[in-house]
């Protein structure tokens, strides 16, 4: 987002808009044409998929593979469910759990998973997964919105970790009543900031404060990306998803 405003002298509304259209990969992104984007997006894929993967592993299903990848792209934002993908795929939880890995390796998608203090823990349960191209997603523009925010956190998250030295996570946050904050951000083993993402509810959401009280450390703030003012309520901030993906810190002025 940065970049692109740097750089291309993009106002970033429309800088935002176009990454949640067409993804933040430069092809698409600079052609800014849907049905070039969508071409090149499945030669991309098929790239990786029928070149990259064979070579890495000795995978026979390269048709359940890319249905997988399908079913992934409209999930995005929710918790998966493993045995449902397993049913879906007419294989097992250890075979979809190895796809998803494989996946990852690719650096097709990334996984973002619920906070526990034991990692352990949170290894176990099920996680969101996100893409690493926001282009690719499907369904609604909240769905692209999230997975936008979900790149630049993971990519602002590594930068930390590469410069830094730092050991980083990003989770989501999530109780038994399924109330739920869209990402937790840890460096260090320290909860640093929660972040919440709305396409256009500028009332704060009850979750961020009801996790606040948990943890402490964890500054909230509530993204919206049709926001016309900046708000206050006690601990937590409402920003717009433009702003805050420009000044991008983990560590906000109180």
């Amino acid at each position: 987002m940065k970049e692109i405003c740097n750089f291309i002298k993009k106002k970033p509304a429309q800088a935002l808009a176009d990454l949640v259209r067409f993804g933040g990969f430069p092809e698409p992104y600079l052609k800014k044409n849907d049905t070039f984007a969508r071409r090149w997006r499945r030669i991309h894929t098929d790239t990786i998929i029928r070149e990259d993967l064979l070579d890495l592993e000795r995978v026979r299903d390269i048709k359940s593979i890319e249905i997988l990848i399908d079913l992934l792209r409209a999930r995005v934002g929710s918790t998966t469910s493993y045995t449902s993908l397993a049913n879906d795929l007419q294989v097992s939880i250890h075979t979809v759990k190895h796809w998803l890995q494989i996946l990852e390796n690719l650096y097709i998608i990334f996984p973002v998973r619920p906070y526990y203090k034991n990692v352990a823990r949170s290894l176990l349960k099920e996680s969101k997964y996100y893409l690493y191209d926001t282009g690719a997603v499907e369904g609604s523009f909240s769905a692209r919105l999230e997975n936008t925010v979900a790149c630049a956190l993971i990519r602002e998250l590594h930068f930390i970790e590469d410069t830094t030295g730092s050991r980083v996570g990003l989770h989501f946050l999530r109780d038994k009543e399924k109330r739920e904050v869209d990402f937790l951000v840890v460096i260090d083993g320290k909860p640093v900031m929660m972040i919440e993402v709305k396409e256009g509810d500028d009332s704060f959401s009850a979750a961020l404060f009801r996790f606040h009280g948990y943890l402490k450390s964890a500054f909230p703030v509530q993204i919206v990306y049709n926001l016309k003012h900046r708000k206050s309520n006690g601990p937590a901030k409402m920003v717009s998803v433009v702003d805050f993906l420009l000044e991008m810190k983990f560590h906000p002025d109180r």
